[in-house]
């Protein structure tokens, strides 16, 4: 089954939307709404970086905004909550999917009882997983499990529950992962009881997949944000395709490392987005990768390319530049702060670049994020 992509509205003539249809909600409101957004482990998710965030761009003028490179959907919430109308763009199908649960306006099951007896109720199955992944990310019995959930949940003829139950599930997924990655088969680290660890969380790696589903269930009843404005979830695409305007863009491109390569977020998170597809996980498999990832995706792939990174983070920038450009960066990244700044000045009549010091999960030292925020409209920074 397919996934539907709601609402189903047009973002042509984004730019249209008048000021006088959303409300200012105090810092307090967002404060709020902030604390209740799910946490995650999800690499680079900007969730404890939220309230700054927010004091950057609280002052900025824009009712419609794009968020270019949407990953965990904490910033398009953040953007809800200021009642903004939002439009949530990611190249992973993943990432659009639980997209739709986390921006939905309402919670999509009347009873939540409901929805943990399906959880419940899920049937282990020698399926797709199991016969694919034995010994590599989860254990035999879980990947019989994680066959059946995959089936059930895809059968769910209601989207918004649907993409609710696999939120939950991806959720789970990663909880249950060393690093909360699949760029390893690394198994053996979170079974291997005898030695002690400077990462993980044991009991969490040993909590079921029911248990851990049914918290970020009941998580998600929690946060639903229901501001009266339209929020649109993309298809997955190349965000450079994008040519609508827009009155801001946010982008948070990946971050390419100055002095070695990375891995790109499809081999970060493929089994994910193999569950998303799992009726044709199968042809979607490269044949030739040892952990067994999704095969290429040309966009992901092309904005992880350092060759051509900075000249196509300039051209996007240059498309939406009669926006508001906010951008998210990470210090000593390619190209180099002082070149984006150069950039900045050279094609905004206004700019302002934000500095934090913040320190990453598993990171051994703290590192600096960057905003740089760029308009060509007039406006007091």
């Amino acid at each position: 089954m397919t996934f539907d992509y709601l609402p189903s509205e047009s973002i042509n003539g984004a730019s249209d939307w008048s000021i006088q249809n959303s409300r200012a909600f105090s810092d307090a409101e967002i404060e709020l709404a902030i604390s209740k957004f799910p946490k995650t482990r999800y690499y680079g998710s900007k969730r404890r970086l939220l309230s700054w965030i927010y004091h950057a761009v609280k002052d900025l003028p824009f009712d419609t905004v794009l968020d270019g490179f949407g990953g965990t959907a904490s910033v398009s919430l953040l953007f809800k909550a200021m009642g903004k109308k939002v439009y949530y763009h990611d190249a992973l199908l993943s990432n659009t999917i639980s997209a739709h649960a986390l921006l939905a306006d309402e919670f999509p099951f009347s009873d939540i009882n409901d929805a943990y007896q399906f959880i419940e109720s899920i049937k282990p199955e020698n399926g797709f997983i199991a016969e694919t992944f034995a010994n590599m990310y989860y254990t035999d019995e879980e990947n019989r499990w994680l066959d059946g959930a995959a089936k059930a949940i895809h059968a769910i003829e209601n989207p918004l529950q649907r993409s609710a139950y696999f939120y939950c599930l991806f959720q789970a997924c990663l909880k249950k992962r060393p690093f909360n990655l699949f760029h390893r088969a690394n198994l053996n680290l979170r079974l291997n009881k005898d030695v002690k660890r400077s990462f993980g969380n044991f009991s969490t790696w040993e909590r079921s997949f029911v248990d851990l589903m049914k918290q970020h269930l009941c998580e998600l009843s929690k946060i639903i944000i229901n501001r009266n404005n339209i929020t649109t979830v993309l298809p997955p695409s190349d965000v450079s395709e994008l040519t609508s305007k827009f009155d801001l863009i946010y982008i948070d491109p990946p971050y390419i490392p100055s002095s070695k390569t990375t891995d790109d977020y499809l081999k970060k998170y493929h089994f994910l987005e193999g569950l998303s597809e799992y009726n044709n996980w199968k042809e979607k498999l490269d044949q030739e990768s040892i952990i067994k990832s999704h095969t290429s995706i040309k966009c992901i792939k092309e904005w992880n390319e350092k060759s051509r990174f900075k000249e196509r983070l300039f051209d996007l920038i240059n498309t939406h530049k009669s926006a508001v450009v906010v951008l998210s960066y990470l210090e000593n990244s390619y190209p180099q702060a002082d070149e984006i700044t150069d950039y900045f000045k050279c094609n905004f009549s206004r700019t302002k670049v934000i500095k934090k010091d913040f320190c990453h999960a598993l990171a051994k030292e703290n590192k600096t994020e960057l905003i740089f925020i760029g308009s060509n409209k007039w406006m007091n920074f």
